[in-house]
């Protein structure tokens, strides 16, 4: 995914964040199988575009949650790279 600037950025409204602040609250702390407590950051449930695979956020929350979630850093940095040689017009 491509972060651009396409879409203007918005701010939620008072009920929208307050419906964002319950509903992180009520994902709470979550245990890794460390042992160790990880708290999830405020994020936005609201997707009225459609592109947003909210099964598939469900399945990486649940990951994340049981400690199995495995990330290619390697993947991730060169993702990164391509992107920045996109926006300066490189190839």
């Amino acid at each position: 995914m491509k972060i651009d600037q396409t879409q203007p950025l918005t701010r939620p409204t008072q009920n929208e964040a307050a419906e964002q602040r319950k509903s992180v609250e009520s994902l709470g702390n979550a245990k890794t199988a460390a042992g160790s407590t990880t708290t999830l950051s405020q994020i936005s449930t609201a997707d009225d575009s459609g592109d947003i695979d909210t099964a598939r956020v469900n399945d990486i929350r649940q990951a994340i949650s049981e400690g199995r979630l495995e990330l290619d850093t390697g993947k991730i940095a060169d993702g990164l790279i391509q992107s920045v040689r996109d926006m300066l017009g490189e190839r």
